[in-house]
């Protein structure tokens, strides 16, 4: 159906019936006047308001706008999470609120929800984890409820907070990509694996970007070309053989671009085109074989005409006359000689003598005689007067009337009659060994070279057939005239033998002056010559028979080759050389340099484990190199610690490269990590937590310690969180904050001056219930005292709970009298009053105003201590003045004895 015929039809369901007839007059009247059809498909339209199909928006030429950074704006900020639903063992409706500007602690012992939380981030955001099973949420599998796991993300990208819903399995959110996780699964990647930048600074990963486009686009192109690759594998024109002619030659080289007018030259093929094959054919046929193989039938055909020759006398009807007749004389012969016997032996005891069997009997008698019972006497061997003999027959002695017998019975069988007989059965026996054989018309290769004689006389072929019919059955007839024991039957009237040997003679002298003409032929080169003319026309005539299928076969290449230039367009061998480039010239250094760097923060400077570019199509990796060729994996040679280690500088090397600053989410950072490289990585921890949001998961106190003292000696806002669990759920958040004996002292006389608060009005409405509760306030003052003298005292240098002494920091260690005894002042009040007092009530409970007054009093003690050790540090970097050199007096004496 045509174009203008689809619009027609078309108005035939949604127009009315007089501007059906109106469209169909216009197109009528314009085609009449030979309008173009692309004009009267345009008015058509235009009249009947036929749906157009929506133009191709036209591409937009790509310009430095374009470029600008992703990471331009504010970043992304988690806000919290929330409502998590079967995810573990974290109690229905589970959530956690996170500081967005520095850092957040989620602090938890083993089993407390730390790893749910975390498994949802890693599963959300962008995490080197790429193994589904480790990638896998379950639910809590000890439970009964059931659902898919889910959770709402909350986050600011700059707007307002936004929900991000997570469901297990489901696609990650584009924005919490911007989010990486880093955990024991992921460390282990980061040593074997690799450190891979998934997010490359923006021009540097737009030729990536590029190639995924150029791959996604090419997997469509081939998509589409297949029907069509596979259309042109099924429509072939095929040549009988495989030859150089000009019509394989114009078939082999068809494309999109020939046209019909090549075709139609290429495939002619006219009637006398067709009379010049078959004339060409019948001249090849006569001479198909080589000049060896002509002259080798021709010598073949010679033996044969004699052979047949040889036969046709040998089983003429007159000699199979004679062959009867010599049978014939054969047994009346032996039937004399019978006839005798019975007459010369009718006396004796047993009938037969003479006759055909009781003669092979005698004659096998003499045989046994004269080889083995009397060897090189004349047979019979009969009785004499010196001697008595035994018979051959009996095995007995000879009587003398035995003897007289066996004397008569030899002159019998040497008689004439008898000798006639011998002679005429040994006649009949040489007739049989003479008859000749049938051996060229039996041989092997019989029906080739009767086919090649029926190519050139098919007469002659089927007379040869014949012949060799009849001459096979006149020899069975032969041999049944002379084999039969009785007399030969009368013959059968039969056609008259007739043999080609004549026809054959002519026949070989005719093969054999055609190998000479054929072996002219063949030095002449004319034979070639035929042979090629025949070849053209004859494929000439196939590809004339397929001319549509060439045609079609033409239109589909026009297709495909137009496939192939947009494939051609899509290759990304360039961009990823240019893309390589880019990421050697302006990232590979700075990557191996930040790692590097972030070996040296962690002291793992002493791993000979470096980092090396390995691109791909579609992304730029950096990947760990063992540094030996014992082995390719990094966690083969490094302790549990260094693993953990030179995963995290790989992790922050990542981030420290990755556009942008989104937030970072790390578990367990320290797990195998040593105590030095403990604080070295709280410390590493905090200095990101000035660039970016940060969220840590920790079940370590004392590291928990050390990012909170880390977090304020760099003035980072820190939030921390406490995970529990019961024995029905985890996930528990501790509204009362970290256990106390993780508080610092200021965080601690926070919690103290907290707790305080509602305890002004109960002073007035129950002094016992005052009482009993500020006298737990005082204990937890007394801790609050104790803690002090590691945290500001002793700066440090010493800390319960701590394997290692800090000596860089007793530059800072000063304490006066003066603060030496405002601290035993407070820790002996505080101590007064947490201890159990006598009943007489000689020591009075604070008041409210008392109690505040020794809060600000041990606040003010912490703030005059730091501003000391600030004076003593300050004093300590100040240089000292040269003392003169005092000899002790023990060596004065020695040196003067000298």
């Amino acid at each position: 159906m045509g174009a203008v015929e689809e619009i027609l039809d078309w108005s035939a369901t949604k127009l009315a019936p007089w501007r059906q007839d109106a469209l169909r007059r216009l197109a009528g009247a314009a085609s009449l006047s030979g309008q173009d059809e692309t004009e009267l498909l345009n008015l058509i339209k235009e009249k009947a308001g036929f749906p157009l199909a929506a133009k191709p928006q036209a591409p937009t030429p790509l310009s430095k706008a374009h470029l600008a950074s992703v990471a331009s704006g504010s970043p992304l900020q988690i806000k919290g999470i929330r409502n998590v639903k079967n995810v573990n063992r974290l109690v229905p409706a589970a959530a956690l609120s996170f500081t967005p500007n520095g850092m957040t602690i989620v602090y938890g012992r083993n089993g407390s929800g730390k790893s749910g939380f975390v498994r949802i981030f890693r599963t959300a955001c962008r995490t080197r984890t790429d193994n589904p099973a480790k990638l896998k949420v379950l639910a809590d599998v000890y439970g009964s409820s059931g659902g898919p796991q889910e959770a709402e993300i909350i986050v600011d990208l700059g707007g307002g907070d936004v929900v991000v819903p997570w469901t297990a399995g489901a696609p990650a959110s584009e924005a919490l990509l911007q989010v990486a996780v880093f955990d024991s699964n992921a460390a282990q990647l980061y040593v074997d694996g690799g450190n891979q930048i998934q997010f490359l600074p923006f021009g540097l990963a737009l030729p990536h970007k590029l190639n995924e486009l150029c791959l996604t686009l090419r997997d469509k192109l081939e998509a589409e070309r297949k029907p069509i690759t596979d259309q042109v594998a099924l429509v072939t024109v095929a040549f009988e053989t495989p030859r150089t002619t000009k019509a394989q030659t114009f078939y082999a080289g068809l494309n999109g671009k020939t046209t019909d007018a090549q075709i139609d030259a290429a495939a002619t093929f006219s009637p006398d085109d067709e009379k010049r094959i078959d004339e060409l054919t019948r001249i090849l046929a006569a001479n198909t074989a080589s000049a060896a193989d002509v002259t080798a039938l021709s010598t073949w055909v010679k033996n044969l005409a004699s052979e047949s020759a040889s036969l046709g006398q040998a089983f003429s009807d007159k000699q199979l006359d004679g062959y009867r007749n010599l049978k014939q004389q054969s047994i009346d012969a032996r039937t004399a000689a019978g006839t005798k016997a019975a007459d010369l032996f009718s006396s004796e005891p047993l009938p037969g003598v003479g006759g055909e069997t009781w003669r092979r009997l005698w004659l096998a008698a003499r045989d046994y005689s004269i080889t083995d019972a009397y060897a090189g006497r004349e047979f019979p061997v009969l009785r004499t007067p010196e001697a008595t003999e035994t018979c051959v027959l009996c095995q007995q002695p000879l009587s003398a009337e035995a003897s007289d017998r066996m004397g008569r019975f030899q002159a019998f069988v040497s008689g004439s009659l008898a000798a006639t007989a011998d002679q005429a059965e040994t006649a009949v026996t040489q007739a049989i060994a003479s008859l000749p054989q049938v051996e060229i018309f039996a041989s092997k290769d019989w029906a080739t070279r009767l086919e090649q004689i029926r190519k050139r006389n098919a007469e002659l072929a089927d007379a040869v057939t014949s012949f060799k019919k009849e001459v096979e059955a006149r020899r069975a007839t032969a041999l049944a005239s002379l084999r039969t024991p009785e007399t030969p039957p009368s013959p059968l009237a039969v056609a008259a033998l007739v043999s080609p040997h004549g026809a054959l003679q002519d026949l070989s002298t005719v093969l054999s002056a055609e190998a000479d003409a054929l072996a002219k032929a063949d030095q002449s080169g004319e034979r070639a010559k035929l042979e090629t003319e025949r070849a053209e026309l004859a494929d000439r005539k196939i590809l004339a028979a397929g001319r549509d299928r060439v045609i079609k076969r033409r239109d589909l290449l026009k297709k495909d080759a137009l496939y192939t230039a947009a494939l051609a367009e899509v290759q990304t061998k360039g961009i990823t050389q240019k893309a390589n480039e880019l990421v050697d010239t302006h990232l590979t250094k700075i990557v191996t340099d930040h790692f590097e760097f972030e070996r040296k923060t962690l002291e793992i400077t002493h791993l000979k484990v470096g980092l090396a570019r390995k691109s791909g199509q579609t992304k730029a990796a950096f990947q760990t190199n063992p540094g030996t060729t014992l082995t390719k994996l990094t966690s083969e040679i490094l302790s549990e610690g260094e693993q953990r280690a030179l995963a995290l500088a790989a992790f922050l090397t990542e981030i420290a490269v990755t556009e942008g600053a989104g937030p970072i989410v790390i578990d367990d950072p320290v797990s195998s990590l040593d105590r030095d490289r403990g604080l070295k990585v709280a410390a590493r921890i905090v200095a990101e937590a000035h660039k970016r949001q940060v969220i840590v998961f920790t079940h370590d106190l004392i590291f928990f310690n050390d990012l909170c003292r880390e977090a304020d000696d760099l003035g980072v806002t820190t939030e921390t969180i406490a995970l529990f669990a019961d024995s029905a759920n985890a996930g528990k958040v501790d509204p009362a904050g970290v256990s106390w004996k993780g508080l610092s002292v200021t965080k601690r006389l926070a919690r103290i001056r907290n707790d305080f608060s509602p305890l002004k009005k109960l002073h007035a409405s129950s002094p016992s219930d005052y009482e009993f509760k500020v006298k737990h306030l005082y204990g937890r003052l007394r801790d609050s005292y104790e803690r002090l003298v590691e945290e500001h005292i002793f700066c440090d240098v010493v800390r319960r709970g701590v394997d290692r002494i800090e000596t860089q920091k007793l530059r800072l260690v000063h304490l006066s009298d003066a603060l030496a005894i405002r601290f035993h002042d407070g820790m002996t009040k505080a101590n007064t009053h947490s201890h159990d007092n006598p009943a007489s009530e000689t020591v009075s409970t604070p008041d409210p105003a008392a109690f505040e007054s020794d809060l600000a009093f041990i606040e003010q003690l912490i703030a005059d201590i730091k501003a000391e050790s600030i004076s003593a540090e300050s004093r300590a970097e100040e240089p000292r003045p040269k003392r003169p050199r005092v000899v002790p007096r023990r060596y004065r004496a020695r040196r003067g004895r000298e």
